[in-house]
């Protein structure tokens, strides 16, 4: 039913906003889905609007209900993760370091991120296929140093991020990105949490070797 009034004085059926809102979502990740596999398998430049829609198995005037640009339904969401990570690192007890608090919210965030595993290979290959996309991720990775940099000025009382703040949340999300690459290269079996601790764990061993003197002869 579309929700005009029908024969006989009986009242409009509207769809139940539940059931209206877990459609939306349907279609906006059937989107997504079809965007990253096209971008994937033939590049961004080469896929069209059409294209993703028909893979979807919607509209073309459909796709631009839910996304304004093609490049929009490929970064959909990114701002989710830095976001949920910036909540689960202040929630960290003030007893862990800003180092471990961290490490701490990202391995959190880890089993979450690995029921991605697939998506997030398509990403990458889909952004490594366009100049255009190289450039937007670099412009939200800075977008997502800055947040994680206030976070760190959060916890440490801090009205605006120092110097020091934008270092920390650099180097963190570095070996966390580092540890996204080495789990996607990797067996599947072993977990992305895993790789995320073994990356801080390397980066602190070398900073505390770096400090350390040289032992005389």
């Amino acid at each position: 039913m579309d929700g005009t009034p029908v024969r006989g004085g009986a009242q409009p059926v509207r769809a139940r906003p539940a059931a209206w809102s877990e459609h939306k979502a349907r279609v906006r990740q059937a989107l997504v889905d079809a965007a990253l596999e096209l971008f994937a398998e033939q590049g961004y430049e080469s896929t069209s609007t059409e294209q993703v829609a028909a893979r979807a198995g919607v509209s073309p005037r459909t796709f631009f209900r839910y996304f304004a640009t093609k490049e929009s339904v490929l970064f959909f969401g990114e701002d989710d993760y830095i976001r949920s990570f910036v909540g689960v690192y202040l929630a960290q007890p003030e007893s862990l370091s800003e180092f471990q608090a961290m490490r701490a919210a990202f391995v959190t965030l880890a089993p979450g991120v690995a029921r991605l595993r697939e998506r997030i290979r398509l990403y990458h290959v889909a952004v490594a296929s366009s100049f255009l996309l190289r450039g937007k991720e670099h412009d939200n990775q800075q977008g997502n140093l800055a947040l994680v940099a206030r976070a760190v000025a959060t916890r440490r009382g801090l009205a605006q991020p120092d110097e020091s703040c934008e270092l920390l949340a650099a180097i963190g999300i570095l070996a966390e990105q580092r540890a996204m690459q080495r789990w996607l290269q990797g067996a599947p079996s072993r977990s992305l949490g895993s790789y995320v601790t073994a990356e801080f764990a390397t980066l602190a061993d070398l900073l505390t070797s770096s400090l350390r003197a040289p032992a005389t002869q």
